[in-house]
């Protein structure tokens, strides 16, 4: 029998599910700051707890804003 082992990787794939949805119908678009691919994949990242917190990018963006 095929399936999930534990709870937690079942968890997993349906939150994957949910953010390529959420990717495709355009949803990305309200996470979507400069305009790329990178908004998606920080996306991605955050669904996952994989980036680094949204408040430190924001910040890190800003100050490369100034800097320029």
């Amino acid at each position: 029998m095929r399936g999930f082992k534990t709870l937690k990787s079942a968890y997993a794939a349906i939150k994957g599910f949910e953010v390529m949805h959420a990717l495709r119908k355009g949803q990305s678009r309200s996470f979507n700051l400069t305009g790329d691919i990178k908004d998606e994949v920080r996306m991605i990242e955050r669904a996952f707890g994989l980036g680094q917190c949204s408040l430190t990018e924001a910040m890190t963006m800003l100050e490369d804003r100034l800097a320029a």
